[in-house]
């Protein structure tokens, strides 16, 4: 976590900028970006983040501040509704002061500056950033519910609301205080707010959300499964007496990396907009390529690798007998075998995995550094990694098995660091692919390119 504290400490956002612009590994850095800032006074000398991601053709979901005072600018109104674009979202809420940015794969700020000038350059404002992996699924799940809420008592940009905001500019140009007219025009949503929320109210708010989305993602998954090892849709490169949920998991996997990609972006958003009419037309397409494809479309390993052999190899060291008994070095052989935990391992900052700084470290050299991190944690209950794995997988009845895995990572007594909803939720998959096929945020990722209204997690 870095504090952002401008000419206090001389770090401002505007570095920020400049670093979610990288691009690792061949990817950006930055997907997209979700922005909830109450006011934004114009493009030319405060529109940083807004330009910036117009300007780099970053997607961007704007919530700003609704009221009688037009606390977004005209110009800003402006700019959403010329572009056109689903890729670009403004919204208004009211009783909205929040102040949260959060760069999709690179971070989040959390603090007092608005997308005015003067917040960015002379005021003295105080925020802190946090790098995307250091994001605690809690942490996740809570800004996920703020975004959620505000975004269900928000007021969609339309050519109405626009010019209902030009009136009431006008008017207080000319003193004219009355806002009665303003707050019963059609557009606005005039939402009371939130008063007082109690932490439990909010987690089990968090909890429901979750296991809600996570079941119906669940049966999507399993559908899938069903379709993309049927003969008339397996390549003759996947073994027929492989698993429904392995395919489904490779099939995705590779969708999403040799059908949404352009150039070092990931469009699956874009898709999403596309197919989000046409979810059976757009799976039978992605169904229809798969089926042609001679041979396995990845390297390193292919996906015929994965789904005839790895796939089997991991279900045999998460086995129930097996995992508790887990040694270190196969704890790490199966955390190189898991997408999830190789991802979150490439995009670690050194110091969150105990490495320290001065050269760069390679991908293998970084997964040891989080399986050894991992490894030696243990939860508040006294459980171990592997505990905690097998209390998720194996103790009570397999229908809630849901419930464990949000208390790995929602409750104290049972969060391992570094294993996060993605990692955990691969690793499930693995260990009983059918009947809970494997699910990480590329997964999501992928569902979401086919036009389903899915979640993707950080973590």
């Amino acid at each position: 976590m870095k504090l952002i504290l401008g000419g206090i400490n001389g770090e401002y956002l505007a570095d920020i900028l400049l670093q979610a612009e990288l691009v690792r590994d061949g990817y950006r850095v930055t997907e997209e970006v979700w922005a909830a800032v109450a006011y934004a006074s114009g493009l030319h000398h405060s529109g940083m983040l807004l330009r910036w991601c117009f300007e780099n053709e970053i997607p961007l979901k704007f919530w700003g501040r609704l009221d009688d005072t037009v606390p977004v600018a005209i110009e800003i109104l402006d700019k959403f509704l010329s572009i056109r674009s689903p890729d670009y979202i403004c919204k208004l809420v009211k009783h909205h002061h929040a102040k949260v940015i959060w760069w999709r794969g690179f971070g989040v700020y959390i603090g007092s500056a608005n997308l005015t000038y003067s917040a960015w350059n002379k005021n003295v404002e105080a925020g802190c950033f946090i790098e995307e992996a250091e994001i605690d699924p809690e942490q996740e799940a809570a800004l996920r519910d703020m975004f959620d809420r505000l975004d269900e008592h928000a007021s969609p940009l339309t050519d109405e609301l626009r010019n209902l905001m030009v009136e009431r500019a006008k008017k207080l140009a000319h003193a004219e205080v009355d806002a009665k007219d303003f707050w019963s025009h059609t557009a606005v949503n005039d939402w009371q707010g939130v008063i007082v929320t109690s932490r439990k109210k909010s987690s089990e708010r968090q909890r429901d959300s979750f296991l809600t989305e996570w079941n119906e993602t669940l049966q999507v998954l399993r559908d899938i499964g069903h379709r993309v090892s049927a003969p008339e849709a397996r390549p003759a490169w996947v073994d027929p007496s492989a698993s429904p949920g392995a395919q489904a998991d490779q099939f995705l996997h590779a969708h999403y990396y040799h059908c949404t990609f352009d150039g070092r972006r990931a469009n699956y958003a874009q898709h999403f907009e596309k197919n989000k009419l046409r979810r059976e037309a757009a799976l039978q397409d992605a169904l229809t390529w798969w089926k042609s494809l001679p041979s396995a479309p990845s390297d390193s390993p292919g996906e015929d690798v994965v789904i005839n052999s790895t796939s089997k190899e991991l279900a045999n060291y998460l086995a129930p007998d097996r995992l508790i008994n887990l040694t270190k070095d196969e704890f790490r052989l199966v955390a190189g075998k898991v997408h999830a935990m190789v991802d979150f391992a490439r995009r670690a900052r050194n110091r969150m995995v105990n490495l320290p700084d001065g050269r760069p470290y390679t991908i293998p050299e970084k997964l040891d550094a989080l399986c050894e991190t991992i490894w030696g944690q243990t939860t508040a209950n006294g459980r171990n990694v592997l505990g905690v794995l097998s209390h998720i997988l194996y103790e009570g009845g397999s229908d809630q098995l849901p419930q464990r895995l949000w208390e790995a990572i929602a409750d104290p007594a049972w969060k391992i660091d570094g294993m996060g909803i993605s990692a955990i939720g691969e690793m499930v998959g693995w260990a009983v692919p059918d009947r809970y096929p494997p699910r990480n945020g590329r997964t999501s990722k992928a569902l979401r390119s086919l036009g389903y209204d899915v979640k993707v997690h950080v973590t």
